[in-house]
């Protein structure tokens, strides 16, 4: 069994580092032969290999398949919809699931942002409404989250946004019945039962699934302090509901059937787990915890021997068979590693033995907690990049209070709104305090020194280091050597990519949708020009791109942030960047009313570990303000370089020409993002770069970059590249030999899932 479920993910693992899209038809025979292949023992194995493989492309392709007709995107489609989950409000915006009543156009699953609706939309309400559909797609950047993977493995088919305008109506609310209902008063009555707007949240994520009101703070909270699993329903809210009805119906029951109360409370136990894992979204921990209580109740009924090692392993290829892309999820990984981790600490005598006495129960909590610790880091530093050095105190505060008073209080709740509702309100308030005590602890924790460490992006030959943790895993207490897994904390905590040698520059290009922000790392120091679009919804590129990739490389001090003008394109995020980083100099090429601001002014240079930046655009006497003022600059390591050209037009760009500045260059940003107004014929010759690049957002609406302009650079040799097909895109320039390393992240990047273009 164990072999099976292994062999069964490695297949499922490596259809997912599948980068060519294959045939349907070919997977089919691949399955079928794979099955027919399993009877002979010697290839066995190879057949249950290719039977994961194959099954999850299958998988992956009907999402495809059912995603959003290219006919209908960016079209505007009037249609009726039901709101099928609870909106999350977003700033001014409501993000929302919807379902097409009747609408072939509209995909089963899709994603739609509205911007100042009307009124709040709620989980039930049937709308009209006016959309702009596209199929599922995301920008790609070293190191940040990969939007588009996300949306393939949650499987929407759509995401979109609502067109404002007077054709949105409300055509029916309330209307809902059966579990949404009950999803929906229980939020309610959470909601009433307690004043605390967070503690609210959290029980309607422990309730029933429901995290459409946990804050981006409190979120962010969570993740500091190692307690974002608290948040989801996890194995341990299903063994908990499963406890109580089994105890419930055990206390009833024996008196009235005294023979059959065990077994009957048993079944009764899984069957109330079961129901709660329904009503909260049935996640992965929620079925991998069903199925090991099916199995534990079996054997208990049958009276067999229990073997947890397949248990688990069962459990694995259930759910793999049932749902292959749910593996994608992290709460797939970290759920059955957390399971197996404790498996292997149980083998040990020492805590099988002192489990029993109850004066031991602090420190094997502690010593489970330090064992998670070492044994998920692995996982938790390559999905999260995060270490949080304050999760094993807190958790050994909060796990204990979960698991014997909130989630106890708030399934008792739950179970008793619909009879008791006085009750109900008392046990949920109860349990929001409990809430609130921990909150409290959690915000004090994190804001300690070094409470949480963001971890740098650990690829390549450096990933060996996350495996020294596991030494404290695999060797018994005692043994040589195992505290060389403390080292392995120290490194990965401390772990930061290699800067260029001296003489040489990385640059790059991040992948920002429309809008620039450009990365220019020297030996010792970091140049970030641009920081991307602001939205009138709130938030930025720069928390959602710029930010992560620097943390990604342990970049958290700019010697000199560059904003080439005040549009929100490429300003946008420049509030966020002073607000989380250190920044040594701010130029401006348009005042951005910042004290630490000075303009950036022709003429003006500066060395660093041999590159030389070159301010060339705009002069003293410039007086203009928008475009025109856009701040240019070279990079140079000794003849090779990168131009930078933030939004200058024709009219900039003659006065580049014709006051002869030094604009050759190797690597070119093409002016105003392939705008018609820039790319003039004698600026493109005065540039004769290699590499023409565009920073644009896919499917924009002003069609950039234009034709005529990519044919113009394209004329002069250069090679263009849009961020909009290729995502980030990085270069390497050393002063011996020029641009020595060029590489596209969506080609790095690209599994069989990702938009081809």
């Amino acid at each position: 069994m164990v072999k099976t479920c292994c062999l069964l993910l490695v297949g499922g693992l490596a259809a997912q580092h599948t980068t060519p899209p294959l045939i349907s038809d070919l997977c089919v025979v691949l399955l079928v032969a794979s099955l027919f292949a399993v009877l002979p023992t010697r290839v066995r194995p190879l057949a249950v290999f290719f039977f994961g493989y194959a099954l999850f492309v299958l998988a992956g392709q009907q999402v495809i398949a059912t995603r959003l007709d290219h006919a209908y995107a960016g079209d505007s489609m009037l249609t009726t919809a039901r709101v099928v989950d609870f909106p999350k409000r977003a700033g001014d915006s409501v993000v929302m699931d919807i379902h097409a009543i009747d609408d072939a156009r509209i995909p089963v699953r899709t994603r739609v942002s509205w911007f100042e609706p009307p009124i709040e939309p709620l989980i039930g309400d049937t709308w009209q409404l006016e959309l702009r559909l596209r199929q599922p797609r995301g920008t790609l950047n070293p190191g940040v989250f990969d939007f588009e993977s996300w949306m393939f493995r949650e499987k929407y088919r759509a995401s979109g946004y609502v067109v404002a305008g007077k054709r949105n109506r409300l055509l029916a609310s309330g209307s809902l019945a059966g579990m949404d209902g009950f999803r929906a008063n229980f939020v309610a009555t959470a909601n009433a039962a307690t004043e605390s707007d967070s503690a609210a949240a959290v029980l309607a994520a422990i309730g029933v699934g429901a995290r459409h009101a946990i804050t981006r703070e409190q979120w962010d909270r969570f993740a500091a302090s190692g307690t974002s699993h608290l948040m989801a329903i996890s194995g341990l809210h299903v063994g908990l509901a499963a406890l109580a009805a089994f105890v419930v119906s055990f206390v009833v029951l024996t008196p009235l059937i005294r023979p059959n109360a065990y077994v009957t409370a048993v079944v009764i136990g899984a069957t109330g787990a079961l129901a709660y894992s329904l009503v909260s979204g049935f996640g992965v921990p929620a079925r991998r915890a069903i199925v090991m209580l099916v199995v534990v109740a079996f054997t208990l009924w049958r009276r067999r021997q229990l073997y947890p090692a397949a248990t688990v392993a069962l459990a694995g290829i259930v759910v793999f068979l049932t749902d292959p892309i749910a593996t994608m999820r992290p709460g797939f990984h970290l759920s059955f590693a957390a399971v197996v981790l404790l498996l292997w600490l149980a083998r040990r005598k020492d805590v099988v033995k002192s489990a029993w006495r109850l004066v031991d129960v602090p420190r094997q909590l502690l010593v489970m907690q330090v064992f998670l610790l070492f044994g998920l880091m692995p996982l938790t530093a390559l999905i999260f990049q995060r270490f949080s050095v304050a999760a094993t105190p807190i958790n050994l505060v909060a796990v204990p209070v979960f698991s014997l008073v909130t989630v106890p209080l708030t399934l008792a709740g739950m179970a008793s709104d619909s009879f008791l509702p006085t009750v109900a309100s008392l046990l949920l308030k109860l349990a929001a305090h409990s809430v609130e005590a921990i909150e409290w602890l959690i915000k004090y924790v994190v804001e300690l020194p070094f409470a949480s460490i963001t971890l740098a992006r650990i690829s390549g030959i450096a990933c060996l280091i996350l495996l020294v943790p596991l030494v404290w895993v695999i060797l018994p207490a005692g043994w040589p050597g195992r505290r060389i897994a403390v080292l392995g904390i120290l490194a990965v905590a401390t772990w930061k990519p290699a800067a260029p040698p001296t003489a040489c520059f990385d640059a790059w290009i991040l992948d920002v949708g429309q809008g620039l922000a450009v990365t220019v790392q020297t030996n010792s120091s970091v140049t970030l020009y641009d920081t991307g679009m602001a939205w009138r919804s709130g938030g930025s590129v720069a928390e959602q791109v710029v930010l992560p990739f620097l943390h990604a490389r342990r970049i958290d001090y700019i010697d000199r942030l560059v904003v080439s003008h005040a549009d929100l394109d490429h300003s946008g995020g420049v509030p966020r960047i002073l607000d989380e980083l250190t920044v040594g100099d701010v130029i401006v090429g348009e005042s951005l009313d910042l004290r630490s601001e000075r303009p950036c002014v022709s003429g003006e240079w500066w060395v660093s570990d041999g590159i030389r930046f070159d301010v060339l655009h705009p002069g003293r006497t410039h007086t203009g303000h928008g475009n025109a003022s856009s701040c240019v600059l070279r990079v140079s390591a000794g003849a090779h370089s990168l131009l930078l050209t933030g939004d200058i037009e024709a009219s900039s760009e003659r006065d580049l020409v014709s006051s002869r500045a030094e604009v050759a260059a190797d690597i070119a940003i093409v002016p105003h993002h392939g705008s018609l107004t820039s790319s003039t014929v004698p600026f493109i010759d005065s540039v004769y770069p290699d590499f023409a690049v565009v920073s644009a957002g896919y499917g924009n609406r002003w069609g950039f970059p234009k034709a005529t302009v990519v044919e113009r650079w394209e004329a002069m040799g250069a090679e263009v590249l849009n961020t909009a097909t290729s995502g980030a895109l990085y270069f390497r320039v050393c002063a011996d030999d020029g641009v020595n390393r060029m590489s596209s992240e969506r080609d790095r990047r690209r599994r069989f899932w990702h938009a081809a273009t």
